[in-house]
């Protein structure tokens, strides 16, 4: 009998080939424990897993087997998913194997198939259960990751956090990480669920606002309020809620009360994306974070507020000095989303159907040290056939790589800004952590050239290291 590996490999597939979904870390660390002689309880799984029990038995677990049950056809539980997955193997290698029966009753079982079809199972040349992975598609990993992509991985167990979050009235979500981190992935996802339960929900993207409204609050919140409208299906009508006397805040804060969310039935999630744009401006930033903070406050007292529940995203920490009462950044649910660990990068390369060894995937993670981006666009040039193992990790850090533009995008940067580019040549030149200005940690950060420890950084991964060593440091 095949490994569980190997048992996985083929439940994974099939489970995409009959539902569009993939199994996450924890339904497979789950899904481990059930095949197993000696099983484990629920609470075993979530005290090892650093889960609560409840999660599990009431989440996770029970969407497992739901679609197990889908994609074998029958009733599948944590008893008997071991042997569900063994008989399915079984029943298709003896279809594999078994010569065509000249029995008229397997034909008539076909029933209203092409007659085609029918003459090519009487001639065996067609099996209605033959297993078959499906074939990989790959996908140009630029941007988010596609709703339904076989190559999302899901972020566990901030997605469920957000998602229970959302629910609540007045609710305020802060998704942070470096550039290409995943984060708009995993709002995407969010806001798909939102609507799913039946929520109206926003976007508004700052990187398509004009440079001249980061300089004007007023343009800034007339451009914020007529993208809202029009994404509602609403005309703008800005001119019948603006007072020059009441002000831009008070006129937007109208705005959204008495036309926006007066207009809407149902819960409104509202996300911001690139929200950095804005931490760019100090005094914009100042004035729009606090103007968030005052919605938030609205919330726990007003029921037309308690619809709006807001998501900002952004890739930069926010340095600017505000009041503990007037900021946005101690209130809500934070999340902060980290590299792909081990386990997440070896799922990814099953999902490329890539074989690669145990010494491999530790060169490829000390070599990007687990960031979505740079692990996907490898996998996708090793699956293409692009290039070999070997190429990949010789021409990582030259400027022909694969890596090339991401390198030259923060090389160009570093060489527009001097005074950062000194500050970053000081944490190559220590292996040790090194303290910075505060706003050059972060903006080295947000670039995701540094990890954060504390006050101190380091460098995020041995190409960044290597490369830029090489070009700052000669």
């Amino acid at each position: 009998m095949k490994s569980f590996e190997e048992q996985l490999q083929i439940t994974e597939d099939l489970v995409f080939q009959k539902t569009g979904e993939h199994l996450n870390d924890l339904q497979r660390i789950i899904l481990h424990e059930s095949w197993q002689e000696t099983k484990k309880t629920y609470d075993e799984i979530a005290k090892e897993c650093g889960y609560s029990a409840n999660y599990i038995k009431q989440g996770v677990g029970p969407k497992l087997w739901k679609l197990l049950s889908r994609a074998f056809g029958e009733k599948v539980t944590k008893i008997n998913v071991r042997s569900a997955i063994e008989r399915y193997i079984l029943d298709s290698t003896k279809v594999d194997l078994e010569p065509p029966s000249n029995d008229d009753s397997f034909v008539n079982e076909l029933g209203d198939r092409d007659p085609q079809d029918r003459r090519k199972f009487s001639r065996g040349e067609f099996s209605p259960i033959q297993y078959q992975p499906f074939e990989l598609e790959l996908e140009w990993p630029q941007n988010s990751v596609p709703l339904g992509s076989p190559f999302y991985i899901e972020r566990v167990p901030y997605e469920s956090q957000c998602d229970r979050e959302i629910e609540k009235p007045g609710s305020f979500i802060r998704i942070k990480a470096p550039r290409q981190m995943g984060k708009s992935s995993m709002m995407n996802r969010i806001l798909a669920r939102a609507k799913q339960k039946g929520y109206t929900t926003g976007l508004l993207h700052f990187q398509q606002i004009e440079a001249t409204a980061l300089i004007d609050l007023n343009r800034l919140l007339r451009w914020f309020c007529s993208n809202l409208a029009l994404q509602l299906g609403l005309k703008p009508n800005l001119d019948n809620f603006w007072d020059e006397d009441l002000g831009s805040k008070m006129s937007c804060t109208l705005y959204l009360e008495a036309y926006l969310l007066n207009s809407i039935k149902t819960p409104f999630i509202l996300a911001l994306e690139e929200v950095n744009q804005i931490i760019e401006h100090p005094d914009l930033a100042k004035e729009f974070l606090t103007l968030l903070r005052f919605w938030y406050e609205r919330t726990k007292t007003d029921a037309t507020w308690q619809k709006l529940r807001l998501i900002m995203v952004h890739s930069t920490e926010i340095y600017i000095p505000l009041d503990i009462n007037q900021s946005p950044l101690n209130i809500g649910l934070r999340v902060e989303l980290q590299p792909f660990d081990i386990q997440q990068v070896s799922d990814l390369i099953r999902r490329h159907h890539l074989d690669l060894g145990t010494e491999q995937i530790s060169q490829l993670m000390e070599l990007v040290a687990g960031h979505p981006y740079l692990i996907r666009l490898s996998l996708y040039h090793l699956a293409k056939g692009d290039l070999s193992w070997r190429e990949l990790i010789e021409n990582a850090s030259t400027d022909s790589g694969i890596y090339g533009e991401v390198l030259h995008r923060n090389l160009r940067y570093l060489q527009q800004n001097p005074d950062l580019a000194r500050a970053f040549i000081r944490v190559l030149q220590t292996e040790d952590p090194v303290e910075l200005e505060q706003v050059d940690a972060f903006k080295l950060y947000s670039m995701g050239l540094v990890n954060l420890l504390g006050n101190q950084v380091t460098v995020s991964c041995d190409l960044y290291r290597q490369y830029f060593r090489d070009r700052l440091l000669s």
